[in-house]
């Protein structure tokens, strides 16, 4: 019956019984009679299968959500089990963007494999609103991320700041007007970036260049948005993108000016095609945080990973837990 369960669950968040049966690994014609047979049990259709996509019935929409109620209860359960056998068992499931999963999530999941090595850990990147629906469908255990959360819904800890940089193509005649506070990435590497004595720029030098900005959604973008709102006008942007580090390749290639964090310059790839500005201001300071479920079973594992990123960025955060 669980099986049947997770069956009609999986259609209906594919939309699709062919996309689904791909996701399950089965036959497209096995989960429609597995489908076909739940419904017969109950005597009326889940779905209305005349709308595209997939829509539900009334019925549907009652047995969706009793599903999620059984799986739930289920899945606390094993975790409830798990937590018995002193973290010798168990599984975790991290989230994050491309940007937090690539820089962050590799040395915390290093640290956590050392001190419990019997946890079976899962990574799911995608952008921040499916992060944050898949961690309240418990779907995902905790979330590497930074910006607006919703605190209803989520508990959090911040255990890093990166500081946001105006990254310019090296090769642009105003690095002439502010050769006293432009920067190398070597000069971001030895911190200068982070000293009073480096002036900051104006946004308001740069309204003639083209931009490279992240997209709405992404906390990048409001905070950029914020930026050019202090300085004062609206930028020129020549493309809107998805990822950091796409601005990052696009703009050592001469596309146009972006906005990178201390954080990826040192770890990407060394170019000398850059140079970064000092910005000032709340929004050019950036926490990060863990992000957990604010209701709901907090398994051991959770707690331990969380400790353990604590332990690794030397934060000490006892409210959190």
């Amino acid at each position: 019956m669980l099986k049947e369960m997770e069956y009609v669950l999986a259609v209906w968040e594919a939309r699709s019984f062919s996309a689904a049966a791909r996701q399950l690994f089965v036959s497209q014609p096995a989960l429609s009679a597995a489908v076909k047979k739940v419904e017969s049990e109950l005597g009326v259709p889940l779905f209305d299968r005349a709308r595209s996509p997939l829509g539900l019935t009334d019925a549907g929409r009652a047995y969706m959500e009793a599903a999620e109620r059984v799986i739930r209860i289920r899945r606390d359960l094993k975790r409830y089990c798990d937590d018995l056998a002193g973290l010798q068992s168990g599984t975790l499931a991290l989230g994050g963007t491309n940007f937090f999963a690539s820089c962050f999530l590799p040395p915390m999941i290093e640290a956590f494999s050392r001190t419990y090595p019997q946890i079976r850990l899962s990574v799911i990147e995608s952008d921040s609103a499916d992060l944050y629906n898949r961690l309240a469908e418990g779907k995902l255990d905790v979330i590497v991320d930074s910006g607006v959360y919703d605190a209803t819904r989520c508990d959090s800890t911040s255990f890093y700041t990166d500081h946001l940089l105006l990254a310019v193509p090296a090769g642009a005649p105003i690095h002439a007007r502010f050769s006293d506070a432009c920067m190398t990435r070597q000069d971001v590497l030895a911190g200068r970036h982070l000293s009073a004595a480096t002036p900051a720029v104006s946004l308001a030098a740069f309204a003639g260049m083209d931009f490279l900005l992240l997209g709405p959604g992404n906390d990048m973008y409001r905070r950029a948005k914020g930026l050019f709102q202090t300085a004062g006008y609206a930028p020129r942007v020549r493309l809107y993108l998805n990822q950091l580090m796409t601005a990052f390749h696009m703009a050592r290639q001469g596309l146009g000016a972006t906005f990178l964090t201390d954080t990826l310059v040192s770890l990407s790839l060394p170019t000398d095609a850059l140079l970064y500005y000092r910005l000032e201001g709340a929004l050019a300071r950036r926490k990060t945080f863990l992000a957990v479920q604010h209701k709901g079973y907090r398994t051991r594992a959770i707690e331990g990973f969380v400790q353990v990123v604590l332990e690794l960025y030397h934060i000490e955060d006892k409210n959190f837990l």
